[in-house]
């Protein structure tokens, strides 16, 4: 019985989730750094936004369904987890819920980008390592050539097999990952200057600030004990080359913040097991952060869903968060409906516009007022967000 209302609540979050997630996706505009994926593929999410739009229509929808189907897919993969990682089957339904309320993983359901493949073969790994006590060496051979947040991956399966004391292990992720580098490295270079902080703001909002100081308080907690599971050797490599790496240059947190996501688990078994060791009546200083975290978490979570009414707020719309995700689309349309098929402008809205059938040519567009131009307004809720001219 508690198993069967489980799964119908697990249902019933899949199908909240996908219609709060598909309605954010009707309000997004291409942004410059996914239709350069899309018209110039070269790793997952190129070519699977690619082939999708050539079966769905080159449209908002088509572009983004693959990533939605897969964050779906993730969080069926993160409940299975889960449910081997922690004592009840609510629980699993706990991390299901979490890892569908995290602002990271939301904004990754809907855009162009590698991260929700590289949390599901993440996800995959473990939970054959969970089930099989073995590892996949064909699943980290495809993983070698998906993506270099792998790289990571192949470092925390050195550290695991040598506590193990697994030699093939070790010797195998030594030269997947001399493969993986050889692909893809990680991009180290440059003049040192660090973005130490940077980097940590945009961890803090993938996660919510309490949940990642939580996560933080985790990672140092099962650093203490005897064994380690495999997802913690991967979410602590990962945030120490993160740490690391940005003490000299900026680092790309959305590609290796993925691998930090898989350890929702460990944080609900921190937190689980501290609570139910102690009386109801002393439960009150675990709870009472529960319910502020959970809280901050729900806050963002509105934020990132009601992007375009926020814009209603910004005296400029350049000054929004998500600036770089709206606008296009109702510029397109707005040209359209004016007769106007092709237009000359700066290199990152004239490549937004061409996906939404706006040819390079023709007049002039700017945002920059002009005698005797053809006034375009874009509107959010009868308000007037930015104005642009043709001439």
């Amino acid at each position: 019985m508690e198993q069967t209302r489980n799964y119908f609540w697990l249902f019933a979050l899949f199908c909240l989730s996908c219609c709060a997630l598909l309605w954010l996706s009707s309000t997004l505009s291409i942004s410059y750094d996914e239709a350069q994926d899309f018209f110039n593929p070269h790793d997952f999410g190129g070519f699977v936004s690619y082939f999708s739009v050539r079966l769905f229509g080159q449209n908002d929808w088509g572009l983004r369904l693959p990533f939605l189907l897969l964050h779906l897919w993730n969080a069926l993969l993160m409940f299975y987890f889960a449910k081997g990682f922690l004592k009840r089957p609510s629980d699993a339904l706990f991390c299901a819920l979490l890892f569908l309320l995290l602002p990271g993983t939301n904004a990754a359901a809907l855009l162009v980008s590698n991260s929700g493949i590289i949390i599901f073969l993440t996800l995959v790994l473990c939970v054959w390592v969970q089930k099989n006590g073995t590892i996949p060496y064909v699943l980290l051979f495809v993983m070698a050539f998906v993506d270099k947040s792998f790289a990571l991956v192949f470092v925390a399966l050195i550290f695991y097999g040598i506590e193990r004391k697994e030699t093939p292990l070790i010797f195998s992720s030594l030269g997947l990952f001399a493969l993986n580098m050889y692909f893809f490295g990680l991009g180290i270079g440059g003049h040192p200057s660090g973005y130490f902080l940077d980097s940590n703001g945009h961890l803090l909002l993938i996660f919510s600030p309490l949940l990642f100081l939580y996560f933080l308080y985790t990672i140092y907690r099962y650093f203490n004990q005897n064994k380690r599971p495999l997802v913690w050797y991967i979410a602590s490599t990962a945030l120490g080359f993160i740490w690391l790496l940005s003490l000299r240059q900026r680092v790309q947190t959305e590609s290796f913040a993925p691998l930090l996501i898989v350890a929702i688990p460990l944080m609900a078994n921190l937190y689980f097991s501290g609570l139910r060791v102690r009386l109801p009546q002393f439960r009150v200083r675990y709870t009472i952060p529960f319910l502020v975290a959970f809280l901050v978490l729900l806050v963002l979570n509105g934020m990132l869903f009601l992007s375009k009414p926020l814009f209603v707020f910004f005296p400029n719309a350049k000054e929004h968060f998500a600036s770089r995700h709206f606008v296009a689309k109702e510029l397109a349309q707005e040209l359209k409906s004016q007769g106007i098929k092709s237009v000359k402008t700066e290199n990152k809205m004239q490549k937004r516009l061409e996906f939404y059938g706006i040819a390079k040519g023709g007049l002039m567009l700017s945002e920059n007022p002009k005698q005797n131009a053809l006034r375009i307004p874009i509107r959010y809720y009868d308000k007037v967000i930015t104005t642009f001219y043709v001439y």
